[in-house]
């Protein structure tokens, strides 16, 4: 005779299980700057990321063949991979490392949350997700707290050109990654299994990348350097590998709305790895930034199961 779990403890173990891959993406992506600061030297950026995406397209071949999940799938679906691939790890990451370039890093953040309000839009018009106004609103509000977070460091950024050229490209580079969102979150829909596809997606990633990097003229080099190497295995590994699956399982199960609020937080985790490793001071109004996100992400987050939970209190008083 089984034992009948209550819908209440399900709902709160789901509950749990979907901040806790939501904590882990921020965790690993915003200790990433470590990875990108060890590899800045002798290589080029895009060739830089065409090997991060070919080792951590690697890494998750590996996992499957130990774990003998599916690999071999029909040409269709490679196209969705490559698909993918094109957009979240080809284009998305090339730009931003470029935007990186010309812009300060708290600008590129802000730029990279907006990938919020991509989110939202193109899932309304590709998924058919509905928009919450309440997603809509913690969106603003989110992106409105990494302003203050960086409004010091905004403040440094002139309107030359180089910064023009730079909000361009990290615009575009938003676009990519929310489109690939899509694309990722169709695939899930079709019942194509998260970890081989995103080995796929990876592998086409770098690939286009290298033909990309080949295209224009890129050297192939390797900086043979503790540094540079380290950098790269962090990246691939933790940064690419591990987060990638990690989010992409979020945004299946939360929808590309709420999964890319993780972008609005990760940025504080940096700030945070700044200040004990490089002495990063704190203003007034980077504290009260900090506290206009993290709400922002609680309302997204945690709010329906929050509200739910103090109307149950309430009908019970």
């Amino acid at each position: 005779m089984g034992v009948a779990v209550p819908s209440g403890l399900g709902e709160r173990r789901a509950t749990a299980w979907t901040v806790a891959l939501f904590t882990l993406v921020v965790l690993l992506w915003g200790s990433t700057w470590i990875g990108i600061k060890l590899q800045l030297g002798t290589v080029s950026p895009a060739v830089s990321v065409a090997y991060r995406f070919l080792l951590a397209a690697a890494c998750l071949f590996a996992w499957c063949a130990a774990r003998r999940l599916q690999l071999r799938f029909p040409a269709g679906a490679h196209a969705r991979f490559a698909l993918v691939g094109l957009l979240q790890y080809c284009t998305n990451y090339v730009l931003f490392y470029y935007s990186s370039e010309h812009l300060v890093s708290g600008l590129v953040s802000i730029i990279f949350a907006l990938s919020v309000g991509c989110n939202i839009v193109n899932g309304y018009l590709f998924l058919g997700r509905r928009v919450r106004p309440s997603v809509v609103v913690a969106a603003l509000v989110g992106v409105l707290g990494l302003v203050l977070v960086f409004s010091d460091e905004i403040g440094v950024t002139g309107a030359s050109g180089a910064a023009v050229l730079g909000v361009i490209l990290g615009v575009a580079g938003t676009l990519s990654f929310s489109f690939g969102n899509i694309a990722s979150s169709k695939n899930q829909q079709a019942g194509l299994p998260i970890v081989p596809a995103t080995a796929w997606s990876m592998l086409y990633g770098g690939l286009l990348t290298t033909v990309g990097c080949l295209a224009t003229g890129q050297e192939f080099t390797v900086e043979f350097s503790v540094r540079y190497l380290v950098g790269l295995a962090y990246l691939a590994v933790f940064g690419s590998a591990v987060a990638f699956v990690a989010y992409l399982t979020l945004l299946g199960r939360i929808g590309p709305d709420r999964a890319a609020f993780a972008t609005v937080v990760f940025p504080l985790v940096s700030l945070t790895l700044s200040t004990l490793f490089e002495g990063y001071c704190w203003t007034v109004l980077a504290l009260l930034g900090v506290a206009v996100v993290l709400a922002a992400n609680a309302a997204v987050l945690v709010g329906p199961q929050l509200r739910a939970a103090l109307g149950a209190v309430a009908r019970r008083t």
